[in-house]
């Protein structure tokens, strides 16, 4: 490679990706990658609780919520739901994937996913991880199948409107 070669590559502006864990601070940020999911939305009462406390406090007591960045600005999401770490085996729960529109399909899903599964092993010693996906959702179902999530069952989803 040539000598102005080699320095006009050393000039190119480098994209790091972060992946952190979000705070109370973020809730803004995550409301608007939310946005962006292409999933059905079930009428869920939006509040910091949501985010930062738990669906179900017998089942699960904390939620992570791991940001991914480039260049300072948040391109995706994912959360980690966990029970009290009393609860003998211990699963977590992971929901809400989502990647901005205009990042998908460069593996930011894939690596957000592994870095919430790496900290639940290696932070919670969790046994299991489950998760919920749309049936249409095919990229989705791809991702977490190679992964190495199996289908444990199939569900419908019913709503009796007043």
């Amino acid at each position: 490679m040539g000598e102005m070669d080699k320095s006009m590559i050393e000039e190119q502006p480098t994209t790091t990706l972060v992946i952190r864990l979000a705070t109370p601070e973020d809730i803004p940020t995550i409301e608007l990658l939310d946005s962006f999911s292409s999933s059905p939305t079930r009428n869920i009462h939006r509040d910091i609780e949501k985010y930062f406390g738990s669906v179900d406090p017998s089942t699960h007591e904390q939620t992570c919520i791991f940001l991914a960045e480039k260049n300072g600005a948040a391109i995706g999401k994912v959360e980690l739901m966990l029970p009290p770490t009393t609860t003998q085996p211990i699963t977590g729960y992971i929901k809400r994937v989502v990647v901005h529109p205009q990042f998908r399909g460069q593996g930011l899903a894939k690596q957000l996913m592994q870095h919430a599964i790496d900290f639940a092993h290696s932070t919670y010693q969790v046994e299991a991880i489950d998760l919920h996906v749309w049936e249409g959702n095919r990229a989705a179902r791809k991702l977490y199948e190679d992964l190495g999530f199996q289908v444990q069952h199939h569900e419908i989803y019913y709503r009796l409107r007043s």
